[in-house]
């Protein structure tokens, strides 16, 4: 230890240690389970070294890690982490406090260290707080590639704890799992990296909904683990501050892990080394291979018999494949009966029957809340069924959910498990039914563990439930707990919006949820499940074509028809929205055999199968920024359109790819400026020196791709009135054979002649003549009479060329309003 120098004890509980710490190294102990603190390895001798102003714990590299130092500023406690001589993670300073607790509803924190020991290979430090009659008590362990820091609160009944840390410090930061943010997240909004956007997330715990994990990590290769069982409140960027909170809302010992690695994927793997990785997956080879139907985007609540067989007739008859149709919410006579509605379905087994004939599987939505106006509730309270209130344990808990108010099944008590899984076994025996989605909590913090029990038991018991069931790719929410991670269930993520936003939040969450330990995921229902009104013919093919370089594809939204359930209206799509779904649909059936092997992989190492670009290529800065490319396996880069256009910016990485659309060979590191993309077109790029790369080359490889694109951008984004601005156009050609007359005019690169006119009419009649080189374009009103619009001289055209045109229409009279330009009536004539 150090004496401060206004350090009130000379004599206290550490004195007589001075002598042998400032010698002392350590000895380390036998390494504890992995679901134990982190202890040192015996190969690692962590060293302690002091002066006036800190107290620095370090640690040496080994053949396996990079070694690190913990600098703790004793002035005001502080810890800054370095790696190699630079900062890779620091606590906050100033009015927050890096250490810092809640007492009498105002926020404290630690400030200066009045004492110090170093004991048996922990540091412990006692530190003043901004409440008087408070202190700290921390506790430091260092390992050769983590740190465990303990440490408690004395005095000034506090009952909240927390870690608070300087974003920056630690570049970008990752994990969390779905996150709730200020812009809708996360239906609508995932943040990527979190530090781009404001996580505020004040109920993150065992028991939420979202599939979340305490686990962050960092582009500095540094990784927090907070190990508590309570709810948390958590915010990163709230507001715009620069800054990670990480509270517990609880009075009891803080313990947090801090990892410290050369790359994320290996903090990654530190994180899976606690928690567990998947012994199996609860998936088959065909659920992999081909989507699951689930009524509940196609039709929400208003479902019924004849409307499901049309659905599931329509998708056999237009050759959309399949592995089961799941009929979801609004089947039952009323939530927790389980028994069917005779009015909207008359005839389940025989419904059941003709979906069968189909060649599909048949699934059933359930859940374990019980609707307090059911047929089963009283019974379930008489026979002490239901989870007890947390307020008062000699009432069952009522909890609200989107379908009422309810009592949810206590599954700690073996006679209510057994009576609930005997009602789910008959009902699906009786109707031939398959397979379950389970969409339910397994325990609200209203309510009150049952006795001998935790909350955190819930999800594990919930695991379990579910483990007995065929999950048909639908899989199960649930998070938190070494079993959860161990079970290997696929996972769906929560409802999205129908729009480009919540497409663009399926890529990044499936990446976030893939990153906290569970790699089977699947994004939610193709085009989105949130209620809003359906999606567009874009957006459902475009997700579609996402979700067929995922590990799996949840679908509902036919691209035959739909239903906006904002309206009651049907919607219609158009035959080429059908036929690029299927496309979609067979891409990934033809990736199947390289996912599979991914799938067993990830058994093996822990390791996702999704997965950001920088978990592969670590040294790639421009990866740890990237929102709409991924990694599907180490041979796989996906980079599918996630938004309206037809060419986009493709990043990739150091390597030697393969572009399966092109047929092209391209040395990374290489940016591709527009990216020709149009509808029917899924950019993805092959790994040439990975492991898979002949079975993705195989699976993936087009030859019905357009060779060429054109990109047109301006040198700013907007220009005031009369501001000369310059326009660069820049042709790509992505074949392997040249393409003729790709240049400008007099091969200046300049845009030969504009012209430009007074107020505009419609309908308009546009014109464009050919004599020689010679090019005149032509208006007129009516198709009969036209008027010269100008003309230009092209040298270059002298020959026989291919012809098109490029169209466009600017809204100037109507701000603020959608404005539909129909271009048509192409003809040409010579």
């Amino acid at each position: 230890m150090r004496t401060h120098p206004r350090r009130p004890r000379e004599t206290g509980r550490f004195g007589m240690l001075l002598a042998a710490a400032l010698a002392m190294t350590l000895i380390p102990s036998v390494t504890e389970p992995l679901t134990t603190p982190a202890r040192a390895d015996t190969a690692v001798q962590p060293k302690v070294a002091h002066d006036a102003d800190a107290v620095t714990v370090s640690v040496p590299a080994t053949g396996k890690t990079p070694g690190y130092t913990v600098d703790i500023a004793t002035g005001e406690l502080a810890l800054t982490t370095e790696r190699a001589g630079e900062a890779v993670l620091s606590t906050a300073g100033g009015d927050t406090g890096g250490l810092r607790f809640r007492s009498g509803g105002q926020w404290q924190h630690a400030t200066e260290v009045t004492d110090w020991a170093w004991k048996d290979g922990v540091l412990t430090l006692i530190a003043d707080t901004t409440l008087d009659g408070a202190s700290v008590t921390a506790r430091l362990t260092p390992a050769s590639d983590r740190y465990q820091l303990d440490w408690d609160v004395e005095g000034g009944s506090p009952d909240r704890l927390g870690l608070a840390y300087d974003l920056s410090s630690a570049g970008h930061w990752y994990g969390h799992g779905e996150a709730e943010t200020p812009r809708g997240g996360p239906g609508v909004d995932q943040p990527w990296p979190l530090d781009t956007g404001e996580v505020e997330h004040g109920t993150f715990g065992p028991a939420s909904y979202n599939m979340i994990d305490p686990f962050w990590y960092t582009s500095t290769a540094t990784g927090l683990r907070v190990d508590t069982g309570d709810v948390m409140d958590v915010a990163i960027n709230g507001g715009k501050d620069g800054l990670g909170r990480f509270t517990v809302e609880s009075s009891d010992t803080y313990k947090a892990t801090v990892f410290v690695e050369s790359t994320p994927l290996e903090v990654y793997r530190d994180y899976i080394g606690l928690v567990g990785k998947p012994v199996k997956s609860d998936a088959t080879y065909e659920q992999y291979a081909k989507p699951l139907w689930n009524s509940w985007a196609q039709f929400y609540t208003k479902v019924d018999q004849e409307k499901l067989l049309d659905y599931a007739t329509d998708l056999h008859d237009n050759g959309l494949d399949g592995h089961t149709i799941q009929l979801d919410d609004k089947w039952e006579s009323n939530y927790g009966n389980l028994t069917w509605d005779p009015k909207t379905f008359p005839d389940p087994k025989g419904m059941s029957e003709k979906i069968h004939d189909m060649g599909f599987d048949f699934g059933l939505w359930v859940t374990l809340w019980i609707n307090l106006d059911s047929d089963n509730y009283q019974h379930a309270v008489d026979n002490g069924y239901l989870l007890m209130d947390a307020k008062d344990t000699g009432k069952p808990c009522q909890v609200t959910w989107w379908n009422g108010q309810a009592g949810i099944i206590d599954l700690a008590n073996p006679d209510a498990r057994a009576w609930y899984v005997g009602n789910v076994k008959k009902l699906m025996s009786d109707y031939d039914i398959d397979g379950l989605k389970f969409d339910t909590r397994f325990f609200d913090e209203k309510c009150a563990p049952r006795e001998g029990h935790q909350a955190t038991d819930y999800q594990r018991l919930g695991t379990q439930l579910a483990d007995e069931f065929d999950l048909q790719g639908a899989g199960i929410r649930v998070h938190w707990n070494e079993t959860a991670h161990k079970a290997g269930f696929v996972t769906r993520q929560v409802d999205k919006g129908t729009g480009w936003e919540s497409l663009r939040a399926s890529a990044t969450q499936n990446l976030a949820i893939s990153t906290i330990g569970y790699p089977f995921v699947e994004s939610d229902m193709i085009g989105g499940s949130g209620g809003q009104p359906a999606p567009s013919k874009n957006v459902l093919v475009r997700w579609a074509q996402s979700a067929s370089l995922m590990p799996l594809m949840y679908s509902s939204t036919s691209p035959v028809d739909t239903y906006d359930t904002t309206t009651g209206q049907k919607v219609d799509y158009d035959q080429e929205t059908v036929d690029l779904y299927r496309q979609a649909i067979e891409t990934h059936k033809k990736l199947a055999p390289y996912i599979w092997d991914q799938v067993q992989s990830t058994l093996k190492t822990g390791d996702p199968i999704m997965r950001p670009l920088f978990f592969d290529f670590p040294k790639d800065k421009e990866s740890y920024t990237v929102t709409d490319e991924w990694m599907l396996g180490p041979a796989v880069l996906a980079a599918p359109k996630l938004s309206a256009g037809a060419t986009r910016t493709v990043h990739l990485p150091s390597g030697t790819w393969y572009d399966v659309n092109q047929g092209t060979v391209i040395h990374g590191p290489k940016t591709l400026k527009g990216y020709a993309a149009p509808l029917g077109v899924t950019p993805a790029f092959v790994n040439l020196k990975a492991k898979g790369a002949a079975k993705a080359i195989k699976a993936l490889k087009r030859d019905d791709v357009p060779a060429a694109s054109v990109l047109i951008s301006p040198n700013a984004a907007s220009s005031g009135s009369g501001t000369p601005f310059e326009v660069t156009t820049e042709a790509t050609n992505w074949s392997t054979r040249a393409i003729r007359n790709v240049r400008a005019s007099d091969g200046d690169g300049a845009l030969d002649t504009w012209a430009g006119g007074g107020s505009s009419y419609h309908p308009a009649y546009l014109k464009l003549t050919r004599d020689g080189t010679a090019y005149t374009a032509y208006a007129g009103k009516d198709g009969e009479t036209w008027s010269r619009v100008g003309t230009a001289d092209v040298p270059s055209a002298a020959g026989t060329g291919d012809a098109g045109m490029v169209a466009s229409a600017a809204n100037v009279s109507y701000p603020g309003k959608n404005i539909e330009a129909v271009f048509s009536g192409l003809s040409v004539t010579s």
